[in-house]
């Protein structure tokens, strides 16, 4: 019982709270532990319960000291010691809840990512569900329990990648990107008050750099000259396809680096005709980012007169632009060292075929990392918080680095063959 005296009127309040009569120290008014005497489950409820006691006295002095008049003080108290008792109730109820469960939970709670300062956005949640998704096949085909133990026992890493592999033939990265939400929602889970080892905290969460292509500024403009309406009356394109404004959208991307998100929202962005810059807060980071304006996309504006369309659904838009590329001519061999099913294989495609939305920003990166721009510079419009992260971005082959270093060495005043001895 809470029992609070003011004034000589006293109230007592159940605190909700049970504990073993032998871990409660009279005298302090709190439980105490010990490995000898309780059990570890007993010692981490008795420290819980002090949790909620000091909660209790903290909230009760609050309230006091607050000014509110003695009339009202009790009843006061009396409901804040009730709102407490509910949420604690909340609580234990969580505590109840397989793993899956409280994973469903957790992701629709309203909550700030500790590492960027925002609300958790609802596109990591659409991830963060798919995962959950994943895993709840996983425990479904393996016959497994949902409990806490069969996620982080020593062998769920090695059984979960052999079912990625060999039942869903998944790639190496798709592993890791499991794993890497799983880790941060097991501390979630043992945060809130669940019991389990720490065996999951070596699950590897890094995914592995993977090749992906870009597009040179010449293939880009081989994609904005395509003649669309030629193309059409040729029987090349559909006269009832939108794949124009996916090209226009695509190009504008290819030079400012935008992401699909932001592409789709530039209504948003202050377009300045007078000094060819361009204004926009980032949806995904909320970062202002100010970008020069390429006279491609100068003139893509002034064809829609500022009111962009929207790009449709990521599969038609990538099919889109793989026709586009296609048309273009952008037919050269392009290999792929690729981890499927645990299979590495190095396999052939036509590099029109790998284009998509996303390697416009890949694209925009790289393509002014080859200008020689500082990279701290390239960032400020990427809107990259760390090099490591901008650097997966540039995808210079062996040759073309090689070449730009010899580029350098002959800019020097007097010729390379000149100081050999």
């Amino acid at each position: 019982m809470a029992i609070i005296r003011v004034d000589g009127r006293q109230l007592r309040v159940s605190t909700q709270q049970n504990v073993l009569t032998a871990s409660f120290d009279k005298v302090k008014q709190r439980c105490f532990t010990s490995k000898e005497k309780f059990t570890m489950r007993d010692n981490k409820h008795s420290e819980q319960v002090n949790k909620m006691l000091d909660e209790i006295v903290s909230t009760v002095s609050r309230i006091y000291n607050s000014g509110i008049p003695d009339s009202d003080l009790l009843a006061t108290i009396r409901s804040a010691i009730s709102d407490i008792t509910e949420i604690r109730k909340d609580e234990k109820h969580t505590l109840k809840m397989s793993p899956i469960e409280f994973f469903t939970y957790y992701i629709e709670q309203k909550r700030i990512d500790s590492h960027t300062g925002r609300y958790i956005s609802e596109r990591t949640k659409v991830h963060h569900r798919t995962v959950v998704k994943r895993l709840s096949s996983f425990l479904k085909d393996k016959k497994l329990p949902d409990t806490f133990e069969t996620f982080t026992s020593k062998g769920f890493a090695q059984k979960f990648t052999d079912w990625c592999y060999s039942t869903k033939n998944y790639k190496e990265n798709t592993v890791y990107a499991t794993f890497g939400v799983l880790k941060p929602f097991l501390n979630a889970a043992k945060a809130e008050g669940f019991e389990f080892g720490d065996s999951y905290k070596s699950l590897k969460g890094k995914c592995t750099n993977t090749d992906a292509i870009y597009l040179t500024e010449e293939e880009i403009r081989k994609i904005y000259q395509l003649d669309i309406t030629s193309l059409i009356d040729a029987g090349e394109i559909d006269s009832k396809s939108t794949m124009e404004k996916t090209r226009d959208l695509f190009i504008i991307a290819c030079w400012t680096g935008l992401r699909r998100s932001d592409i789709n929202r530039l209504e948003k962005a202050k377009f300045d005709t007078e000094t060819k810059t361009i204004t926009i807060t980032t949806e995904k980071t909320k970062q202002k980012i100010v970008i020069p304006m390429h006279p491609m996309v100068l003139a893509i504006y002034k064809k829609y007169k500022g009111q962009f369309p929207k790009l449709c659904d990521k599969g038609k838009t990538n099919n889109h632009l793989r026709e586009c590329a296609r048309l273009a001519g952008i037919n050269n061999e392009f290999r792929m060292v690729e981890n499927r099913g645990g299979k590495v294989s190095t396999l052939a495609y036509k590099k029109y075929q790998l284009v998509g939305m996303h390697t416009a920003r890949r694209s925009f990166a790289t393509n002014m990392f080859k200008r020689r721009f500082p990279t701290i510079a390239i960032m400020k419009l990427t809107g990259h918080t760390t090099e490591s992260n901008f650097l997966k971005y540039i995808k210079v082959s062996a040759e073309e680095n090689a070449l730009m270093m010899a580029e350098e060495f002959y800019k020097a005043q007097k010729p390379f063959e000149n100081d050999m001895v």
